[in-house]
């Protein structure tokens, strides 16, 4: 009897309690800074660009593989709005297959990221799960339009109570460039007139221009300020043109100015000038390419080392040999390339000897006369032996048909010396 009364007891002191329901969505609990939804990127305003670099830190951490980013050159660091080289420029998150573990948030060395402590970081509920997929612009939506006041990265709360436990100085706190105080200092800035980014430092077209003034190029005052590594890449991409440009025939100007500007060994060997020291100004004009016969004989690039002949001799040969076993006239073109590498079979099919250099060749004979046993000789020996066995077999063929023999087969076996079939006088085909 007395738990049951307790029970009642129980049940009648609700009736004075405040009720505890909320009409979501219309209202909402307040959420903590520690509430952590889904990640989304954080806006610079101080520098008017994402935090992100592409580093791709995130990326190989995420024990999901949910993420993906892709870097590009930053475009503001030459302008002296932003000390970011890189910066990202695609990035996506599979939120359906997001974790929510943090990791990101705790891993990326540029305070990128962070966990959307907001309802609306909340509210992603999709029928279709290729609507969670989303790109880089989805992301910074929250930090750019202001929905993100207060960013948080544990670590910095366990470092700051660390500190102050310790008696030290606490840290600075994260995330400055996206807070609305940064926010609040760019839209002065605009309001000024200013641009909507800090300018850190003298745009670097602005310097290029004062360096090309003095008498360099903005591309030397660019080699200048590159890393061994790139410069290296650099200079070995500009030696591929020029070995492929000089296997054509001529190096070109733009070419010999890269191979000066990286300073490459090949430009002594193509202008016969010393290297000049990286970041020396280009001369006024830059010297011509020298002519092909002018390279070093031997040399691999040279297009009239003997290798390079032969190569050219051989093919224009064998061109030569099929037009003359199919009966035709040896074009112009290659009579003037065999005379060009002394070929010996420009005297066989002419007659003459090879001409100097860039003489006009010699007309070529019909076929027929060719030197006797040549190779491509359509009266060599081995040449009417295989017409006349083709004669022959084409004869027989007949015959075993019960049909006469072609005229033009028979004069073809008896014009070659060969012998009709036995039954030769069945058909109408004729004697010879």
């Amino acid at each position: 009897m007395i738990g049951i009364l307790k029970g009642l007891a129980t049940t009648f002191s609700t009736f004075t309690r405040r009720p505890v329901t909320i009409q979501y969505p219309d209202e909402k609990h307040e959420l903590s800074e520690r509430q952590r939804s889904f990640p989304v990127l954080t806006w610079d305003f101080d520098h008017d660009e994402p935090f992100c670099t592409g580093c791709n830190i995130c990326v190989r951490n995420c024990p999901v593989d949910c993420m993906t980013a892709v870097m590009h050159d930053n475009p503001k660091h030459p302008e002296g709005t932003s000390d970011r080289r890189k910066i990202i420029e695609k990035f996506w998150i599979d939120y359906a297959r997001c974790m929510r573990c943090n990791i990101c948030i705790e891993v990326c060395p540029f305070e990128a990221i962070a966990m959307d402590n907001t309802w609306e970081g909340h509210e992603h509920s999709a029928y279709d799960r290729r609507d969670l997929h989303k790109d880089i612009e989805d992301l910074l939506e929250a930090s750019k339009s202001g929905r993100l006041p207060n960013p948080f990265r544990p670590l910095d709360n366990i470092e700051t109570n660390a500190a102050l436990a310790e008696g030290e100085e606490p840290p600075a706190i994260g995330f400055s460039g996206a807070r609305p105080e940064a926010q609040d200092a760019q839209a002065e800035r605009i309001a000024q007139g200013l641009g909507a980014a800090i300018q850190e430092r003298e745009p670097e077209v602005q310097a290029q221009a004062a360096t090309a003034a003095a008498g360099a190029t903005a591309e030397d005052d660019e080699v200048a300020s590159l890393s061994p590594r790139k410069l290296r890449a650099r200079r070995m991409k500009a030696e591929r043109e020029a070995r492929a440009e000089r296997e054509a025939g001529e190096v070109s100007e733009e070419t010999i100015a890269s191979l000066r500007r990286y300073a490459s060994e090949m430009y002594t060997e193509i202008t016969g000038e010393p290297v000049p020291p990286i970041g020396t100004p280009a001369p006024a004009a830059a010297p011509a390419a020298p002519a092909a016969a002018a390279a070093p004989a031997g040399d691999v690039g040279d297009p009239n080392s003997p290798r390079k002949v032969r190569a050219r001799r051989m093919k224009a040969e064998r061109g030569a040999r099929e037009h003359i076993e199919k009966g035709e006239e040896v074009p112009a073109e290659l009579l003037q390339t065999l005379n060009d590498t002394e070929s010996a079979l420009y005297k066989e099919i002419t007659g003459n000897d090879p001409a100097p250099a860039g003489a006009a060749p010699a007309a070529a004979p019909a076929a027929a006369p060719a030197a006797a046993g040549a190779q491509g000789d359509p009266n060599s020996p081995r040449k009417l032996r295989a017409r006349r066995m083709k004669a022959e077999r084409t004869a027989r063929e007949h015959v075993e048909k019960g049909e006469p023999i072609p005229e033009d087969i028979v004069a073809t076996i008896t014009e070659l010396g060969g012998t009709l079939p036995a039954a030769e006088d069945s058909g109408g085909g004729g004697s010879a």
